[in-house]
C-alpha cells in the first residue's frame, strides 16, 4: 500500500504527529512518503505550486493531511494545499484521513472545515484525528500549555486510528465512506462564530511583526525558522517581506531570536486570551472521530 502524508508544521509539533503516523503505517508494511510543505516556497507560493505538489505526491492508496489549529481554524496553508489536490482517480485514491494539532483551549472547527473541504474535492474522510500539542505561543507565559505533547498518549491514539483505517481499507470499497459528519463536535455557539470569522479576520490586525535593527545581531535564526519565509538575509542585513499577509503569527521568529530583536504584538494578546497559560482546556484533548 502506498501512503502519502502531507503536513504543515510551523513549530515541529504537527510534524512529530505526522512522523508517528508514518511509523504506525510502516509497521503494517506500507510504503509511506511524508511531504512536509513547511517553508517550501515551491509548494506554498510559487506560481507552479499545483504542478509541483502533484509531482511531490506521486501515486497513493491513502492520504493523510494535517496542520495546526490557528484561531479555531485549520491553518490556511493546509487548506490551500487541499484546494490544489489532484482529483481522485486510478492513481490517487479518494481515501483520506485529516488530522489537527492544537495547544489552546479547544480545537474548535478545524477538523470539521478540513473534512468539508476534502469532501468538496470528492475525497472520503475515513476518520479524523485531533492531537494535543505544545502551544508555542505560551513559551514565555507563566504556564506553558502541553509542554511535552505530542507524547506517548498521542502516539497510542494515532496507532489506534491507523489500525481502524487499515481495517476499513481491508474491508473493500464499501468501507471507503465519508465519516466527516462526526467532526462537527465543536459547541454550536463557537461553530456559528468561527464560520463567520476566518483566521485572517482574527489575526490580520496583529501582522505587524518587525525587526529592531539596533538589537539585531544578524544571526539569521529568524530566517531559518520562519515557516513561510518572511525573512531574508540581503546586503548583510536581515529584512522582511514588505507584504506581511503571509505571516501566520506563529512566533517562531520571536522565540528563536537570542537578541530579543523581534517585536511581535500578538504575544501579549495571546497571553490575555490564554490567561497566561491557565485557560481551561478542552476536556478530551486527543481523540479519534467518529469515536467508536
Amino acid at each position: 500500500m502506498k501512503i502519502v502524508i502531507i503536513v504543515f508544521s510551523p513549530s515541529g509539533h504537527t510534524l512529530k504527529a505526522a512522523e508517528m503516523i508514518k511509523n504506525s503505517c510502516e509497521e503494517k508494511d506500507a510504503s509511506v512518503k511524508l511531504v512536509n510543505i513547511t517553508g517550501k516556497n515551491e509548494l506554498l507560493f510559487d506560481a507552479e505550486r499545483e504542478t509541483n505538489l502533484k509531482k511531490q505526491l506521486g501515486e497513493y492508496d491513502l492520504l493523510f493531511i494535517g496542520g495546526p489549529v490557528y484561531a479555531g481554524h485549520m491553518e490556511r496553508n493546509i487548506l490551500n494545499i487541499i484546494q490544489m489536490l489532484p482529483p481522485p482517480d486510478k492513481t490517487h485514491s479518494n481515501a483520506v484521513v485529516p488530522f489537527v494539532t492544537y495547544g489552546g483551549a479547544h480545537s474548535f472547527i478545524a477538523l470539521e472545515e478540513t473534512g468539508d473541504l476534502l469532501k468538496e474535492k470528492n475525497y472520503q474522510s475515513l476518520l479524523g484525528i485531533k492531537i494535543a500539542a505544545k502551544h508555542t505561543l505560551t513559551t514565555t507565559f507563566s504556564k506553558v500549555i502541553n509542554p511535552d505533547k505530542p507524547g506517548e498518549e498521542e502516539e497510542k491514539i494515532i496507532g489506534e486510528a491507523v489500525d481502524r483505517v487499515f481495517k476499513y481499507l481491508d474491508g473493500g470499497r464499501e468501507e471507503i465512506v465519508d465519516r466527516s459528519e462526526a467532526f462537527a463536535y465543536c459547541p454550536e455557539k463557537f461553530r456559528v462564530m468561527l464560520k463567520s470569522y476566518s483566521q485572517e479576520k482574527f489575526h490580520d490586525d496583529f501582522k505587524r511583526v518587525t525587526i529592531n535593527d539596533e538589537k539585531c545581531i544578524k544571526c539569521r535564526k529568524c530566517v531559518s525558522v520562519c515557516p513561510v519565509n518572511l525573512f531574508h538575509f540581503t546586503n548583510n542585513a536581515v529584512i522582511m517581506e514588505t507584504d506581511k499577509k503571509r505571516c501566520i503569527l506563529c512566533a517562531e521568529c520571536f522565540h528563536s531570536c537570542p537578541a530579543g530583536a523581534i517585536e511581535h504584538p500578538y504575544i501579549e494578546m495571546a497571553r490575555k486570551r490564554l490567561q497566561d497559560g491557565f485557560i481551561e482546556m478542552e476536556e478530551e484533548q486527543s481523540a479519534i472521530y467518529p469515536n467508536e
